[in-house]
């Protein structure tokens, strides 16, 4: 299997997010046209009030993304700097776990107007509760790590 180094992996991660960040803001711009768009597919008739709640979801989705990524790439660089089993990343985790539990709620939000929000709102829940567990296990090395610093 293709293996690149730990430093370059942590560097195509950062760009990557930086990447994945570029295309956050031009969700900001494309969104109202894309919900123009979707009305069509519907499972109900999308009355005005309703594409303004739908294109609101959308936004918010978009603006906790954008939040998760930001965590992301703050974890990355404590990654490079070795600081990985820390109080401070292990906060960064369950930041990132917190805005996937949040989308998947404003997943459900759109789940009678498009049943696949329902899809995206099990995705984002399983999601967040794989990095609630990823949480845990850094928070108890981290723990196992401080203990151990301060034996001799």
């Amino acid at each position: 299997m293709f293996r690149i180094s730990k430093k370059a992996s942590v560097s195509v991660s950062l760009v990557l997010t930086g990447l994945f960040l570029a295309v956050l803001i031009a969700c900001l711009f494309i969104l109202p046209g894309f919900v123009r768009h979707i009305r069509s597919l519907s499972l109900r008739t999308v009355m005005t009030g309703d594409a303004v709640l739908i294109t609101a979801v959308g936004y918010c989705v978009v603006l906790f993304a954008m939040l998760a990524d930001y965590l992301l790439f703050r974890l990355l660089l404590l990654v490079r700097a070795g600081e990985v089993f820390t109080a401070r990343a292990v906060s960064l985790i369950r930041g990132v776990s917190w805005c996937a539990i949040a989308i998947s709620l404003l997943f459900l939000l759109a789940t009678p107007y498009f049943l696949i929000a329902l899809a995206l709102a099990f995705t984002a829940a399983l999601l967040g509760l794989c990095l609630r567990v990823v949480k845990n296990v850094i928070e108890e090395a981290t723990a196992i790590k401080a203990e151990n610093d301060l034996t001799v």
